[in-house]
């Protein structure tokens, strides 16, 4: 084994979702808080660069409901996409109320500030504020 194998390594590269075959193997929304990180992640972040409406119930599960915050920061930056959902403003905006966000920031109020629903200024001064 030669240096260089031994600082990079010849490993396998693991296989999760999304792969070429992705809409063939995605999971119900039942099935989806079963998987782990790994495939959570790669879903959220597949149908979340769509902006379907079809898709909007595994953000919406992946903001209010994931164990992993990566995920959760995942469908917040994709969340913008999904804009013209009925639902997206209404539950962004009771995170907001509630106070519950300091845990998903500065992820939230990018989502906030992408959605109109916060300026840019009250954007940057969450910012500076969280450092």
């Amino acid at each position: 084994m030669n240096i260089f194998d031994k600082i990079f390594g010849k490993q396998q590269k693991k296989e999760t979702f999304p792969q070429s075959n992705a809409k063939k193997s995605l999971p119900n929304i039942e099935e989806f808080p079963q998987l782990n990180t790994s495939d959570r992640m790669g879903i959220i972040m597949t149908v979340g660069d769509t902006g379907e409406s079809k898709y909007f119930p595994f953000l919406k599960y992946a903001i209010l409901n994931d164990p992993d915050l990566n995920v959760t920061f995942a469908a917040l930056k994709r969340i913008h996409l999904f804009k013209d959902n009925a639902e997206v403003v209404p539950i962004l905006t009771e995170i907001k109320n509630s106070g519950n966000s300091q845990k998903i920031e500065p992820y939230f109020s990018m989502a906030l500030s992408r959605l109109g629903i916060i300026t840019i200024k009250e954007l940057e001064d969450i910012i500076n504020n969280t450092k």
